[in-house]
């Protein structure tokens, strides 16, 4: 049986639109609605059934592994998690290729922003995983999820193809109605990683992507909205407002 796809939660970034209200505290450790943003990812990530859990952290590491090493609340307790430091600031995409040493066995890794929450898409991995995943030879196709936004003028929006969810385009941020945002998840296979550069940083969005959407080896997949970012403090506002809203959620 192949070992278990990894969600791998990007937490390198410095938090500087958030860092006058927590100096100091990496994002995924900010309190939304009474606990850690880090815990409402992971109970979401668990109820998709996501229990291996990578957390690729960055210049804020030390409160991260000061988390992990405290006893883990009780509804967190069935997950496998575990950490990594990149040693210098790598952007999105070389933090990814920075894992792959660290992971050796995942011959793809499921990865998520770590400062947005989409808590109405299910994962269905079904159709895009075949039974046995054994680790491919050559660059394959890689995913991501993109959420419809009624006002798209503070996001880069992207295009595909309805029909065969071929990414066509990204477009930078403009003065359009509305439009399909990136919503910061993918499923990347190892041979894409592999192409990242290995010696400076890279970012996903600005430089992998739309290579590969060029290459036609991108794919988007529609998620429901809506798409909660804690990164601002308008944006944590928010999204403490609509978990004190929401309903309760079954049990993992």
């Amino acid at each position: 049986m192949p070992p278990p796809l990894p969600a791998i939660l990007l937490l390198g970034g410095a938090g500087t639109r958030i860092a006058a209200l927590y100096p100091g505290l990496p994002k995924a450790l900010v309190p939304v609605a009474g606990r850690p943003f880090l815990e409402h990812q992971l109970l979401w990530l668990a109820r998709n059934g996501l229990r291996r859990v990578h957390l690729a952290a960055g210049i804020k590491a030390g409160p991260l592994e000061d988390w992990l090493a405290a006893p883990r609340p009780a509804d967190l307790r069935d997950l496998d998690i575990t950490l990594s430091r990149e040693p210098t600031p790598l952007g999105t995409g070389g933090a990814l290729r920075h894992l792959l040493p660290i992971l050796p066995d995942a011959p793809a890794f499921l990865s998520f922003n770590g400062d947005t929450l989409t808590p109405n898409l299910s994962l269905d991995l079904s159709e895009l995983l075949p039974s046995s995943f054994s680790l491919p030879t050559s660059p394959s196709t890689a995913h991501l999820w993109a959420i419809p936004v009624p006002d798209a003028t503070r996001y880069g929006t992207l295009d595909f193809d309805p029909a065969t969810r071929r990414v066509t385009a990204f477009r930078e941020k403009a003065a359009t109605a509305s439009g399909h945002v990136n919503a910061g998840i993918y499923l990347i296979p190892r041979p894409l990683l592999e192409t990242i550069p290995a010696d400076r940083p890279v970012s996903l969005e600005t430089e992998c992507l739309p290579r590969w959407a060029a290459a036609s080896l991108l794919l988007a997949h529609p998620a429901p909205p809506p798409l909660l970012d804690m990164g601002t403090p308008d944006g944590l506002a928010q999204m403490t407002h609509f978990l004190q809203s929401a309903p309760p959620k079954s049990e993992i």
